[in-house]
């Protein structure tokens, strides 16, 4: 998967700074795919690397399954959200990149709403299938104009998977505050990093000799993410665990290193499911 074929066939891209990262997840998941114990059923993901040019491998060597986790996760609450939510179903994706989560949940004919910055827009519009269940906005996530797309009379999903962490403490608090007050009854997932994580890519992370994260700028120990999201108003906690917990088969070391108080507050990020309370 790492670009043997010619790359005269392959689709070019031209991505940079926090755009590239939509690359990232995506060879992840395409690596994680093809194991025989796999989390994610993402066909789509494998092709996609196939089609592009580009050096994955060098980029963001070796695999790993923590997004595949996130996938995971996203795609078992969205499944269970789709047969609680009914006809009032409708998928907020913030930050989607070239996800396919859409295809992997078989959400078909559900309004899906897809928000990201121009650039991310552009390439998911030439590479994925069109499908007129989705709306695409091409804008930041912290632009509140993409909530003008939910339909009226749904209580959406809102999936910010991957996004937070480029934000700042304060933006987050507002964004996760307004969903709330905008969406009483939503569902949202997020992930997050640690502050440690976070300062590091502050300095200049390097993944590989020829790729830099960009810049990070919020990160939160796990331990303090429940108080952090019942201090939003209308905002409460469903589930809050780290990556070594939902499938502890694939993250043994990970999840014996995360019981160790110091290395946990500095390396478990942590992925949370929230709810807005009407009426809080």
């Amino acid at each position: 998967m790492s670009g043997t074929n010619e790359t005269a066939t392959k689709t070019s891209l031209g991505l940079s700074g926090v755009p590239e990262t939509m690359l990232w997840p995506l060879w992840n998941r395409a690596v994680e795919a093809a194991r025989g114990d796999r989390l994610i059923e993402d066909p789509m993901a494998a092709q996609l690397v196939e089609s592009i040019d580009y050096d994955f491998a060098g980029s963001f060597k070796k695999p790993t399954v923590f997004h595949p986790i996130r996938a995971r996760v996203g795609d078992d609450l969205i499944r269970d959200y789709l047969v609680r939510a009914g006809l009032d179903a409708a998928v907020v994706a913030l930050g989607e990149g070239l996800d396919t989560q859409r295809w992997r949940v078989a959400a078909d004919g559900v309004p899906w709403i897809t928000v990201d910055v121009p650039e991310a827009i552009e390439v998911r519009q030439r590479l994925l299938p069109a499908d007129d269940a989705v709306r695409t906005i091409a804008c930041s996530a912290l632009d509140r104009a993409w909530m003008d797309a939910v339909p009226a009379d749904a209580t959406p999903f809102v999936s910010a998977a991957g996004l937070l962490m480029y934000f700042e403490e304060a933006e987050v608090r507002s964004l996760l505050g307004d969903i709330a007050a905008r969406f009483p009854g939503a569902d949202v997932f997020f992930d997050t990093i640690t502050p440690a994580i976070s300062a590091k890519t502050l300095r200049g992370l390097k993944v590989a000799p020829s790729y830099t994260a960009p810049p990070m700028p919020w990160g939160i120990v796990v331990d303090d993410l429940t108080e952090f999201v019942e201090s939003v108003p209308a905002l409460r906690p469903v589930t809050v665990q780290s990556y070594a917990d939902p499938f502890p088969k694939r993250t043994r070391l990970y999840r014996l290193l995360s019981r160790i108080p110091a290395l946990r507050r500095r390396y478990a990020g942590g992925l949370v499911h929230a709810r807005a309370v009407a009426g809080a």
